[in-house]
């Protein structure tokens, strides 16, 4: 039965929660299986009606509740329903398992659990086939060996509320040494296979962002803070830095390059739509002023296949650029 298959379902998984709750609790009340079917949109007469076994047709009712009073509900079985995965799941766990990242994220029994999965039906992939073309042509990239106990005390200092005391060497080469800050967030960018953390400055009450590989000495400080405040002065911060019109492309459908300006600006707010009088797609890029630059070094990996419609001084910055580009290269008689 279809309802019963989680991929195609939405009412098996409300189901399930339901009986798990259940389950757990040992009744539920009425109002909580409402909430949970509402949650998955499957709040329309017919389920309720299966759910609570009032069909005409008793044969279409699902008896897995039985009613205690008017507001509260048993289950029939004594037991719950147990995760499983499946064989797309399953094929999708395996191929990750191919990632340098994977022990970054996952212990070790985790990853030998995921190894031992089998299924009736999994496809090999060619993992050889996958090649990253995108890492960063200034930084080296760091084994994941060197970049996990980072990356780990980065997360327990946020998990913990620690804060943290450390040496960064910026892009340009300076070094900043014993700064203290508070890891706010973690983020990671596709573009150039980078993991960056968010600290916030004691010292200078302000907000940076670190490339976790050019992060050395990392320790805990002591020291007490009070993070709510911290995330929503960041909150503010961002509010304040948000730019006040989306950047706006237009992308011509050759060249994959509408796949990869997707790809590019995966971690930016953005909006797309098919522009069918000019056969192109038109796309709106929401970003905060801070990552101008970063914006525009990606539009111009894009090259000619897109075109900067607005804002203004954005289309001024590329051409800007464009021209000193090309009159390098003419003064170096390459072109």
């Amino acid at each position: 039965m279809e309802i019963f298959l989680e991929a195609k379902s939405t009412f098996y998984k409300a189901l399930e929660e339901i009986i798990n709750n259940a389950y757990d609790k040992g009744t539920i009340s009425q109002k909580e299986i409402y909430d949970i079917l509402t949650r998955y949109n499957c709040n329309f007469p017919v389920i309720e009606d299966r759910l609570f076994a009032k069909n005409a047709q008793y044969q279409k009712n699902i008896y897995v509740l039985k009613q205690q009073d008017n507001k509260t509900y048993s289950l029939r079985i004594d037991s719950k329903i147990e995760p499983y995965v499946t064989n797309l799941e399953i094929m999708w766990l395996k191929f990750i398992m191919s990632s340098r990242y994977a022990e970054l994220f996952l212990d070790k029994n985790t990853i030998e659990k995921i190894k031992k999965l089998k299924s009736s039906y999994v496809p090999s992939i060619d993992t050889n086939l996958i090649v990253p073309k995108n890492y960063s042509k200034i930084l080296k990239r760091e084994s994941a060996k060197d970049l996990s106990p980072k990356l780990k005390m980065i997360t327990k200092s946020i998990l913990e509320k620690r804060l943290l005391r450390y040496t960064y060497t910026t892009r340009q080469g300076e070094t900043l040494k014993d700064v203290v800050g508070i890891p706010v967030k973690i983020q990671y960018s596709l573009k150039d296979d980078m993991f960056y953390v968010i600290f916030y400055s004691i010292e200078h009450r302000n907000f940076a962002k670190c490339i976790i590989q050019n992060l050395e000495d990392v320790r805990y400080e002591e020291g007490s803070f009070n993070r709510e405040d911290v995330l929503k002065e960041y909150e503010l911060y961002l509010r304040n830095a948000k730019a006040k019109q989306p950047i706006i492309i237009e992308v011509m459908n050759t060249r994959n390059a509408l796949e990869r300006a997707f790809c590019l600006f995966s971690s930016f707010e953005k909006s797309a739509r098919f522009l069918k009088e000019k056969n192109k797609h038109e796309m709106k890029i929401y970003y905060y002023e801070f990552e101008e630059a970063e914006i525009i070094s990606r539009i111009l990996y894009l090259g000619r296949d897109v075109v900067v419609t607005q804002p203004q001084h954005i289309r001024e910055s590329i051409i800007s650029r464009v021209k000193n580009a090309l009159k390098m290269y003419c003064d170096n008689e390459i072109v």
